[in-house]
């Protein structure tokens, strides 16, 4: 956790001039379930719309209902449940993108998803390569070994290895008795991380956030949560979880981005965001 401290507002970043339009990013997280992906997504759509970008929100974790992207943003969705299903209609959102020439961002939930009965049933890369499009693949872990899995079945069984991929731990998942050190060095010398970081992966880490859990019970905004609007039906939020939040989103957050790079990400045309001054 960061020490209390007043966060000073700085501006964005300037969006670099005459640069060439990027592809058309779909981002997109796979991990097992209730490691943070929603919540992740949810912070990075928020933050893009704060920078001027309009990225489409597809959303095929209909089983999430408490804190589904669609409670916070207009997210598209499948009318059918079932992944062949909804694998049809990953395809065809992805087909209208070169059209379009939108971002997404997409929440694809935990299990067996549509994502991966594409994986499953067509050459993903190579279509996407065909399309211009860039799938920007996230895999979110905690601590345990077991977290991985997705990554090493996806290889193994799959032979689905995305380029330039992002490994996150989730700081919020790492118990106060390990060190986050520890942790990342276990992470990196994995057999599964190892081949991603061959293929041209890196490892980054989430920062934590104790507010995090009423926020998305909520269904606020990082921005108004820490601004002090209220939700009828909850209790008043204290003034200390208001400033954790605030400097979450406006330092912690940002300063997580930043590190992603923007090549990852979908396109913010006031730039990223630059991270608030702050004590730490």
């Amino acid at each position: 956790m960061t020490k209390d401290a007043d966060v000073k507002a700085t501006p964005s970043a300037p969006a670099p001039k005459a640069a060439t339009k990027k592809k058309p990013v779909i981002f997109t997280i796979i991990g097992r379930q209730r490691v943070g992906k929603t919540t992740l997504l949810n912070a990075l759509a928020q933050t893009v719309h704060d920078q001027g970008g309009t990225p489409e929100i597809w959303n095929t974790d209909l089983l999430n209902r408490s804190h589904s992207i669609s409670n916070f943003h207009d997210a598209d969705s499948p009318a059918a449940g079932d992944t062949k299903r909804q694998r049809k209609w990953l395809e065809e959102k992805i087909q209208s993108l070169m059209e379009s020439r939108h971002d997404a961002i997409l929440d694809i939930g935990g299990g067996w998803t549509a994502l991966h009965e594409l994986i499953n049933t067509e050459s993903l890369s190579r279509a996407l390569d065909m399309m211009g499009i860039t799938l920007s693949v996230v895999f979110l872990i905690g601590h345990e070994r077991a977290d991985l899995d997705y990554l090493e079945d996806l290889q193994k069984k799959k032979k689905f290895s995305p380029r330039n991929s992002a490994i996150i731990i989730n700081e919020g998942l790492i118990p106060p008795s390990l060190d986050v050190d520890d942790v990342v060095d276990i992470v990196s010398h994995h057999p599964a991380v190892e081949e991603a970081m061959e293929n041209g992966a890196d490892i980054f880490m989430y920062p934590a956030a104790e507010p995090m859990k009423d926020v998305c019970d909520r269904a606020m905004t990082f921005s108004a949560y820490a601004g002090g609007e209220q939700k009828d039906g909850f209790p008043t939020s204290s003034i200390f979880d208001r400033l954790a939040m605030d400097r979450w989103y406006r330092r912690d957050f940002p300063a997580f981005l930043q590190e992603l790079g923007a090549s990852r990400l979908p396109n913010m045309p006031k730039g990223l965001p630059v991270p608030a001054e702050g004590d730490v």
